[in-house]
């Protein structure tokens, strides 16, 4: 007797199924996120630290935003207009 059934493996999206603990107590596992993990952290700081830390990631920020924009502009000026409007296909 031959068995003509393929089997063939899908992907299946994994599922946060409740798990039981060694008391027989069913519990649901809280996936993990950016939210999350943020929450713990900054419960273990207060406010002002906690603002310290937010003005100084803003700032970082703004100054890496800062550089992009003038390493761009700088780049684009040593190009000069001609070969920028020729590679837009203007001339």
């Amino acid at each position: 007797m031959s068995s003509t059934a393929s089997t063939t493996s899908t992907a299946r999206p994994t599922r946060h199924l409740p798990t039981q603990d060694s008391q027989g107590e069913t519990k649901r596992r809280v996936p993990v996120t950016p939210a999350v993990l943020r929450s713990i952290f900054a419960s273990s700081r207060s406010p002002h630290e906690e603002r310290s830390i937010s003005r100084i990631a803003f700032f970082r920020f703004a100054g890496f935003l800062l550089s992009v924009v003038g390493i761009s502009f700088a780049a684009a000026r040593n190009r000069g207009f001609a070969s920028g409007a020729t590679l837009l296909g203007v001339v």
